[in-house]
């Protein structure tokens, strides 16, 4: 055989050997780079009231800051036993202990190891003895402990020995209420508890007391539930108690394919000896999305039964969409017919209930050309390499490799409700590898490939702030300036480029907010800004500007302004600015009409939008709208893996707790967090919810006593016996604290009332009410302290009583107390511009 006849043959042979071995060395090399995320390990426990099951509780692998972990609370019985069992999944558990704290956690009340329990077929049965050290209707801290091998595993509750509370009574009532909306013959009965019919009965999404009867009974629905519920107590107040059922239901689709929703209901319950109040009732309902069947038809994203108030973002071109359901973030390129699950922690098999809750959130930060995704996971990390803690986590989707990469991981020491409410205001990726986020007033840079960080700005508070839709932007003012700035602070985030917003020599400005990425901001002449008898900074603005951000011009599109009226303040949806006015009546700036403005192109300019279908079964649908028709071959579902990371990238933050923080709690969640107690008591107030503050203390709470007689220890002092209303009413409020000091005597060094008090007042905290209603000052009365109230530019009372119909008032300038009604006290402080103040301990 010739040589070139046996090169002809050889060199074919070595090269397909080549490409196999590079081939398999290659897939060798790519097995080893990436990973499946990794299954669920901790046990779950579940607590009782007597043999009912309640408060299903979840592990931490790392201490939380016990003080932000008010999720549940657990009536203690007269025996003092509290059962637990544990079910541990097959994960060992080597040692039990539990300890009790004061709500703040900064004092231990018991502690001990628990020695006694039975363990069956991975399930652990035990009673810790809860020792005869609680005050009566004082709510503690409990935290369970799980040593599992080198892992210590923490679960957290509050627990209450309460007595005429009756817990049980409401539990047993809410779990037959629940049972009773799925059976179509005794779903009649529920009659009895159905309010005036005004809400929306298209929708199973959200239902209420205020829907049809049809509806609370899930009309044609025909699901059934898969899990059983376990009640939540969230609040145990003497007058209501506040339960939560969350379920899983499942039905089966039009073309035979199993559908899973997850299900939560919210009660607010009062017993009384001869029947039960439903005093609220919600239910929500959200679609786990799965991308079967015909999910994906026509020109249309069907995601079904859920809020229409959608996370989605797409590329520029329309073609890759990518979007957010329960929890979990997929991703639909058009061109390649693909859907990714880009990520989740849930499995394919079933709903497990580790995977499927939900104390997470996920924010989408950008999508390219090519369908890559960079996005954020915060919240509570159900399984994983952070199984069991709380941060943030920055992750890129690689759609061409079809994997996901973490970039870094901010753990936390606070719950996910209030990290989500701090810390889901700032957080942006930029396509050079920088991630930006805010923490406590500060604005911290990261690099995401050295993970070097630096600080960009500090100390800002809510007043002072506002961040785009996109998170690009961020504007403020100084800290400083307290009563006001002539200059605005904006960073653009891809740059880090400062530009200064500045007014007239003779104007303020302030940031107001950005409609989508133009930035919106108001004027107010520095001669209108004054400082109330309150101590409070009235900003009535007299121009509201809407500011382009897209070029370096930063031209003005719209100048807001109508003689007469100011703006207080606004609110942003979509593409309309709503105006809360203010009008001066000569004594005080009183609420006007809302007005409002709008960008009619705004919506035309979306390249997919989302839209609703009907259908008898599911009633109303949500889905997302394309631009060109999907292709008729059901989409290949993709399962990306995870990269594995050579070292941890993790980078911690200082977390710092601020006294000025009030938490709005509602069914459990917060919904609000802000330093204006008078903006958490009303946002409370409308949603039927709690104020809690930075020390987990109750700030302001609807539960109140039917009435409250008049205090007697309100005197002013001979210090200002011939001193104005308002010295003589700060005077009394110290005089009852036994605080002897001229009131009068600092006003004309210039302190106003409130620097006063909180001066004076070490061992309480001092609460700024401006804007609240009488209704929702009467807590702090009801309580034992007097409120503050202007009547007039400087005239004042103390809010000292009341009763079903009236209010009780303190007046210096008569020296005696005396009866109003409670519309007639509502019109003369509403008139005074509704400043109140009062204080707590």
């Amino acid at each position: 055989m010739q040589k070139g006849t046996i090169k002809a043959i050889v060199l074919p042979v070595v090269f397909v050997l080549a490409v196999i071995i590079f081939s398999f060395m290659t897939n060798q090399t790519n097995k080893d780079l990436t990973t499946e995320m990794s299954e669920a390990t901790l046990p779950v426990l579940t607590l009782y009231d007597g043999k009912t099951a309640i408060n299903e509780l979840y592990g931490y692998t790392e201490k939380m800051d016990a003080a932000y972990m008010r999720d549940t609370i657990t009536p203690i019985g007269e025996d003092r036993l509290l059962p637990v069992t544990v079910k541990t999944y097959q994960t060992a558990v080597d040692k039990i202990s539990y300890e009790i704290r004061s709500l703040d956690a900064k004092r231990l009340i018991a502690n001990a190891d628990v020695t006694s329990y039975t363990e069956n077929k991975g399930m652990i049965s035990m009673e810790l003895p809860i020792q005869n050290l609680l005050e009566e209707n004082e709510e503690y801290l409990l935290v369970i402990q799980l040593e599992s091998g080198d892992r210590m595993i923490y679960y957290y509750t509050r627990i209450i020995e309460s007595q005429n509370s009756y817990v049980s009574e409401c539990i047993d009532f809410v779990r037959q209420f629940n049972d009773t909306t799925f059976d179509s013959e005794k779903a009649a009965s529920l009659s009895t508890y159905m309010e005036k019919t005004i809400g929306d009965n298209t929708t199973l999404q959200y239902v209420t007391l205020n829907n049809s009867l049809n509806q609370v009974s899930w009309a044609e629905f025909h699901g059934t539930r898969l899990t059983t519920p376990v009640p939540s107590v969230k609040e145990i107040t003497p007058t209501y108690n506040v339960i939560v059922l969350d379920y899983v239901v499942t039905r089966v689709g039009q073309n035979g394919q199993s559908e899973y929703y997850n299900v939560e209901e919210y009660y607010r319950v009062r017993y009384t000896n001869t029947r039960m109040y439903l005093l609220n009732f919600e239910r929500t309902m959200e679609e786990i999305f799965r991308g079967e069947n015909d999910s994906i038809s026509g020109n249309s994203i069907l995601l079904g039964i859920r809020s229409k108030d959608v996370e989605y973002q797409t590329n520029e071109s329309g073609k890759v969409v990518t979007f957010v359901q329960e929890g979990e973030l997929w991703s639909y390129n058009q061109e390649a017919n693909t859907l990714a699950k880009v990520f989740s922690f849930r499995g394919y098999e079933g709903v497990d209930d580790r995977e499927n809750y939900g104390e997470h959130d996920i924010k989408i930060v950008n999508i390219d050309e090519a369908g890559s995704i960079d996005y954020i996971v915060y919240g509570y990390m159900n399984r994983g390499i952070h199984e069991g803690t709380v941060g943030i986590a920055v992750y890129h989707y690689d759609s061409l490799a079809n994997t996901n990469e973490e970039q870094v991981f901010i753990p936390s020491s606070q719950s996910y409700e209030v990290m989500k409410s701090e810390l889901g205001q700032l957080m942006y990726v930029t396509e050079s590898g920088a991630f930006y986020i805010m923490v406590d007033g500060n604005v911290y840079g990261i690099d995401l490939n050295s993970l070097d960080t630096k600080v960009l700005v500090e100390g800002l508070s809510d007043e002072a702030v506002a961040i785009s839709e996109s998170n690009r932007f961020l504007a403020w003012v100084d800290p400083s300036a307290v009563r006001g700035s002539d200059t605005i602070h904006m960073i653009d985030f891809v740059t880090e480029k400062v530009t200064d917003v500045t007014g007239s020599a003779s104007d303020y400005v302030k940031p107001l907010g950005f409609m989508q990425e133009d930035f919106v901001y108001g004027v107010a002449k520095s001669a209108d800004v004054v400082v109330d008898a309150a101590g409070n900074t009235l900003f009535p603005m007299y121009q509201v500007k809407i500011m382009d951000t897209s070029s370096e011009e930063h031209e003005i599109l719209k100048t807001y302004e109508k003689p007469g009226y100011y703006v207080q303040n606004i609110t942003i949806s979509g593409y309309t600015i709503y105006l809360n006015r203010i009008q001066n009546n000569g004594t005080a700036y009183v609420d006007a009409d809302q007005d409002m403005i709008m960008n009619r192109e705004g919506d035309s300019l979306k390249v997919v939008d989302i839209a609703t279908k009907n259908t008898d079964e599911k009633e109303t649908q949500v889905l997302i709208t394309l631009q060109d028709e999907a292709k008729k071959k059901t989409p290949k579902i993709l399962t990306p893996k995870e990269t594995i990371l050579e070292q941890k990238r993790e980078v911690s933050l200082k977390e710092e707790k601020d006294n000025n923080r009030y938490y709005v709690y509602v069914k459990g969640e917060v919904v609000l967090t802000t330093d204006s107690v008078s903006d958490a008591i009303i946002a409370a107030n409308s949603q039927m919810g709690v104020v809690i503050g930075e020390n987990q203390q109750y700030v302001w709470k609807r539960s109140r006593k039917t009435a409250q007689a008049a205090f007697n220890d309100i005197v002013v002092g001979e210090e200002d016996s011939g001193a104005g209303s308002i010295a003589q009413c700060v005077n009394a409020i110290l005089e009852k604290e036994e605080i002897n000091i001229s009131v009068s005597a600092l006003i004309s060094q210039g302190e106003t009332p409130k620097q006063i008090l909180l001066n004076t007042l070490k061992d309480a905290t001092v609460l700024d009410l401006t804007g609240c209603t009488v209704d929702e000052i009467l807590y702090y009365v009801s309580n034992g302290y007097p409120v503050f109230a202007m009547t007039g530019s400087n005239d004042a009372v103390l809010v000292v009583g009341y009763d079903a119909n009236n209010v009780v008032l303190y007046d210096p300038a008569v020296g005696q107390t005396y009866k109003r009604t409670t519309a007639d006290a509502d019109e003369m402080f509403f008139n005074a511009g509704n400043i109140f103040f009062t204080y707590q301990k």
